[in-house]
């Protein structure tokens, strides 16, 4: 009986290359005793309002094998959006640069260490295919639901199993990233580069400016106590823009990482147990990688991704559980230098602090927000009022406002807004 393949988001153009041509090779390459394609169907592989920064296609493939047997195997192809449709900005941020030397270097290199200390560690899927043109850069994966793998729903978010299973996983790719290190010397300039340079200050004013009398329309609807301590405490788009710069300063007399750089609830997989236990976590999505303090990964983790019931009560916990685990992992590997302690993260996170109003105030709005057909990069960031009532509608969203609710006032009473 042939699959029933159901279509996220019709409203995607699947680019014309996207063939049975193209594949051919990745399949002669990735599958034994290939012989040719019987069917190829190719769908959106997210939902609209899923996914900003790349057109992400799950192709599924009937195959024949030489040995006359039958075959269905899918595979996620990740390409650039369209110059015209917020491709520019996403090339401007070299997202698939990174992403495009974790597949084809550091990744590896992570599962290997582990391997060479006798632990078998997975962080990220398998990379089948990588391709690179003037105009773009393609990555082809195994496609992870085969194996079970699925998402959290992003609007209810991590409980506290799913949180464990994430920062202990975090903490092993951070391990590796730092042992690594020590190996092969510094990563490339790229991973030093942040959204927050020179170059981009001009973009990203214009981008806030846009946005703030949605924002502020929004913010007097909430129902949130003393609102005008915060609207008086809100950022300026240049001091926003300054507080960015100093948070993405490395400073190397401290304990650094390359981090995730985009660890929300999508880009984390589970599958489970028989009895509904998590089995396997896995980190998808790594175009936004970067040298700096854990703090970045486990402030953007926690602001997006945790349930809304633990988001900010178990916060301490939820850095004790990185840690041990960090400590583990690094003791494993026989890293040479001092470990950092508990306390010495703790520190970190304080310092590091604004990352969790600039994730709040950014990424968290497009994670909280339901699936809806002009959830775009193009739209997001665009101009006049359809974009404009997009923008305060995923303001007013009663998920976000639910969450600002809790994390002004948790932001405040740590000093993080006063800037």
């Amino acid at each position: 009986m042939a699959e029933k393949h159901v279509n996220p988001n019709e409203y995607l153009d699947i680019p014309k290359w996207v063939s049975e041509d193209y594949f051919l090779p990745i399949l002669e390459q990735d599958v034994s005793g290939f012989q040719k394609i019987i069917s190829f169907t190719p769908i959106a592989a997210t939902a609209p309002g899923d996914n900003y920064t790349s057109i992400m296609i799950r192709v599924h493939i009937d195959i024949l094998l030489k040995d006359g047997n039958e075959q269905k195997i899918s595979y996620i192809l990740k390409t650039q959006l369209d110059a015209s449709k917020g491709g520019a900005f996403i090339s401007q941020m070299g997202f698939f640069a990174k992403e495009k030397e974790m597949y084809k270097d550091h990744i590896p290199q992570f599962v290997r260490l582990y391997k060479e200390a006798g632990v078998d560690i997975e962080l990220a899927p398998k990379c089948v295919h990588l391709a690179e043109t003037p105009e773009s850069i393609t990555l082809v994966f195994e496609d992870l639901s085969r194996q079970n793998f699925r998402n959290v729903d992003r609007l209810k978010g991590f409980d506290m199993a799913h949180m464990r299973c994430v920062l202990r996983k975090l903490a092993e790719l951070h391990a590796a990233s730092v042992v690594n290190r020590l190996l092969i010397g510094p990563y490339d300039s790229k991973f030093y580069e942040s959204f927050f340079n020179e170059k981009n200050r001009e973009m990203f004013s214009k981008i806030r400016e846009q946005r703030e009398p949605q924002l502020k329309k929004a913010m007097l609807e909430w129902g949130l106590p003393d609102v005008d301590i915060y609207l008086k405490k809100h950022p300026t788009s240049s001091e926003y823009f300054d507080a960015g710069l100093n948070i993405s300063k490395v400073d190397e007399s401290e304990f650094n990482v390359l981090n995730h750089g985009d660890c929300w609830s999508n880009n984390i997989m589970f599958n489970y147990k028989e009895n509904g236990e998590i089995d396997r976590t896995i980190f998808v999505d790594l175009q936004v990688a970067k040298w700096s303090s854990p703090a970045q990964d486990l402030w953007y983790m926690i602001t997006t991704s945790a349930s809304l019931d633990i988001k900010v009560k178990e916060f301490d916990h939820f850095i004790r559980i990185y840690h041990d685990r960090l400590t583990e992992c690094l003791k494993l590997l026989k890293y040479s230098k001092p470990i950092p302690s508990l306390r010495d993260i703790q520190m970190q996170m304080l310092k590091h602090g604004f990352w969790g109003p600039f994730t709040a105030n950014g990424v968290m709005v497009v994670v909280l927000f339901p699936s809806d057909k002009d959830s775009n990069m193009d739209m997001i960031m665009g101009a006049g009022p359809e974009a404009d009532a997009l923008r305060e509608k995923s303001f007013k969203n009663p998920y976000y406002a639910d969450a600002m609710r809790q994390l002004l006032p948790f932001f405040d009473n740590k000093g993080l807004l006063d800037l």
